[in-house]
């Protein structure tokens, strides 16, 4: 059985007396969505979300990461890792901090690391109706970048399903937007450039009558972290990875 330690990567750790615009640069530079915060004792507190890292436009700020620290998820490096992605699960996280008896930061377990492991097991139970988002957040393909980032900023909304004439048409993420430079250079002179020129198309989706484990597989396959749900060719939920884990059997 694996454990937290198997899984385990070194991540930036940040303190409450950092700035907000150094906690954006890494969050933007980098692959985490979450960061880890200490106190000026090295001593864990919590962590920060990409979300409220991205709402501080201003290059240069004396706004401060402690007032954005929000309680994490975290845990021993020999917890089995099946009871990882139950705290992960329950807290609605992305990522659980492996902690020492003191509270030292000795690394991160991301979701997106432990899912395909996680799928491989043979108590994913349940349909996917049970488990997805419903309604599923939409946007028009005619709408611009800055207008949808926007709402994913507001609302705390990784990704959009794309519509065009009552259509899904594509996804967009606020992964994919970040990951383009074009397109950040476009938000910082307000975010004109169409969605459907940054969607990812065609859409990878699944049917609501399969059951979870369907949806956990093509997931891993294709390293998707959320997929559009449809029924026949209507649009009526959004699958994540936090709604697959839902579905796995823990034994308390």
């Amino acid at each position: 059985m694996k454990v937290a330690e198997d899984m385990m990567v070194k991540t930036p750790v940040l303190t409450t007396g950092d700035p907000m615009t150094r906690a954006r640069q890494v969050l933007r530079d980098d692959i985490f969505r979450e960061i880890p915060i200490t106190n000026a004792r090295g001593r864990y507190v919590g962590y920060i979300d990409i979300t409220d890292v991205l709402k501080i436009t201003e290059t240069k700020s004396d706004v401060l990461i402690e007032g954005f620290v929000r309680e994490g998820t975290t845990v021993p490096s020999d917890l089995p890792l099946i009871r990882v992605a139950q705290a992960i699960r329950e807290n609605g996280t992305d990522t659980a901090t492996v902690v020492d008896d003191d509270r030292n930061v000795l690394g991160s377990v991301m979701l997106s690391e432990i899912f395909p492991v996680l799928c491989t097991r043979e108590n994913l139970r349940g349909e996917i109706g049970d488990y997805m988002l419903r309604p599923p957040p939409v946007c028009e393909a005619s709408e611009t970048v800055g207008r949808v980032y926007a709402q994913m900023l507001d609302r705390n909304i990784t990704a959009f399903a794309v519509m065009k004439n009552n259509t899904l048409t594509g996804i967009i993420s606020r992964r994919d937007i970040l990951n383009n430079g074009r397109v950040r250079k476009s938000l910082e002179r307000g975010g004109k450039v169409p969605v459907e020129s940054v969607m990812v198309t065609p859409p990878i989706t699944i049917d609501i009558a399969e059951q979870i484990r369907a949806a956990a597989e093509r997931m891993v396959e294709h390293d998707l972290s959320q997929m559009p749900v449809m029924d026949g060719k209507n649009l009526v939920g959004m699958i994540d990875r936090h709604g697959v884990l839902k579905g796995l059997n823990v034994k308390e």
